[in-house]
């Protein structure tokens, strides 16, 4: 990681494209919001059309821990799960509260600072300082979350592009990270760093499509040789001229071009087939041979965080399910890297900001 950083707004535009350096401000008070008439938004809109998220996971094939907390302007939400695969048992929290209270804190520094959500005895707290991440989870019942995982050494995805006439969006994604710490649960007591748990995280923010819909994958874990491997992709969404699409092998990032999920909505607990679209044949014409670093894997479902709410003004359809992956990633060198049961999520997500 470079420490050269750069504010995302400049000049009221949005830089957009893939960037290698930290962003170090998403600096939207200087973004220059238009109605769809051209005309200059107010300063209610400029103030709450923006959105941000922030999801952290840590991975292995004991455990599945998953934790969000999502300022819609309106009301915060977080919540927080932990699927113990052994048992198959689902420890699952949701919160929510006004945006005005102090029951929580957002920024708009992606590689520095600190959010919280606290709710009486139930808190969630998410940070980065110092090249580090921290995930920190007390909650009513008992259950905890202390957990690190390292930021030098490894590539981000950061994405910024524009969205529909009027505004943007900017993503961070990291897969594949080894980390350490502990989670305490009703399932056990666990050691992240002796199950060889793997973290990830997405942070995103922007004036977003009014109403959106995404699928959206990510794997994190070790193999067999050692070597910790993460996936992140997306479809129908950050896909504005550029995509969010990559997979890592020890922190290395590796870009992968569009990718399709290929599921039946009706039954998401079915496998899902997940491709990049220079995988397949029939993607191609006559004559022309795709290269570049490929995915094709098969996700099978095990679990599930599920919300669905329907405020009028907002409203949300969400499907974050978790499970693992069978299948191959391959790189523009031809090596070919075999992913045997690897756990990670796929998400199917309706939403109206």
């Amino acid at each position: 990681m470079t420490n050269t950083q750069f504010k995302l707004i400049e000049n009221g535009r949005v830089k957009q494209g893939l960037h290698s350096q930290p962003v170090d401000e998403i600096n939207f008070r200087d973004f220059h919001l238009r109605t769809a008439m051209g005309k200059t938004a107010g300063a209610f809109k400029r103030w709450f059309g923006f959105n941000q998220f922030q999801f952290v996971s840590a991975i292995c094939p004991e455990l599945i821990v998953g934790a969000a907390i999502v300022d819609t302007r309106i009301a915060v939400v977080s919540f927080v799960y932990i699927y113990h695969t052994a048992s198959g048992k689902l420890h699952s929290y949701q919160f929510k509260a006004p945006t005005f209270g102090g029951f929580s804190s957002v920024n708009q520094t992606p590689d520095n600072g600190t959010w919280y959500f606290r709710q009486g005895q139930n808190s969630v707290e998410l940070s980065c300082a110092n090249n580090e991440r921290t995930l920190t989870v007390r909650l009513k019942d008992g259950t905890s979350v202390d957990m690190t995982f390292p930021m030098e050494e490894f590539d981000p995805i950061r994405l910024a592009t524009r969205v529909d006439i009027n505004g943007f969006a900017y993503t961070q994604k990291m897969a594949g990270v080894p980390c350490k710490g502990q989670v305490s649960c009703k399932s056990g007591t666990f050691d992240l760093e002796e199950l060889k748990a793997c973290a990830s995280l997405d942070w995103s923010a922007g004036y977003l499509r009014r109403r959106c819909f995404w699928n959206w994958i990510c794997l994190s874990g070790q193999m067999d040789d050692g070597r910790a491997i993460g996936v992140n992709g997306a479809c129908f969404t950050n896909e504005s001229s550029f995509n969010e699409n990559g997979f890592w092998v020890d922190g290395k990032l590796y870009i992968l071009p569009g990718i399709a999920f290929d599921y039946d909505p009706d039954k998401l607990f079915e496998p899902w087939s997940i491709y990049s679209n220079n995988q397949h044949s029939n993607n191609t014409v006559e004559g022309q041979h795709p290269g570049g670093n490929k995915l094709n894997l098969t996700f099978y479902p095990e679990g599930a965080q599920v919300e669905k709410n329907n405020f009028m003004i907002m409203a949300s359809n969400f499907h974050q399910l978790f499970g693992h992956f069978e299948g191959e990633l391959t790189t523009a060198d031809g090596e070919v890297i075999t992913i045997d049961k690897i756990y990670g999520f796929t998400e199917e997500h309706y939403a109206k900001w």
